[in-house]
């Protein structure tokens, strides 16, 4: 996986609130035990990740935009 897609990635999952972010850390444990938790969260290197693992997390970072759109389109409405 190349490194632009993962920054990419990156930059989604800072937008999204923690309880997503808890959710792909289930993701992510589920691949690896190579994170360090601080006060302010949890540090994972993605080259500690499987492509298949980021690969999970690309499809729910989707899912979740894709309902934030639903949602706010619904509002608007």
């Amino acid at each position: 996986m190349n490194r632009v897609r993962k920054e990419q990635l990156k930059e989604k999952i800072e937008k999204l609130d923690a309880e997503e972010h808890a959710q792909i850390f289930e993701v992510i444990k589920r691949y690896t035990e190579a994170f360090t938790k601080t006060q302010t969260g949890v540090l994972v290197s993605s080259d500690a990740l499987p492509d298949e693992c980021i690969a999970e997390i690309e499809t729910l970072v989707a899912y979740y935009i894709d309902q934030r759109t639903r949602i706010d389109f619904s509002r608007r409405q």
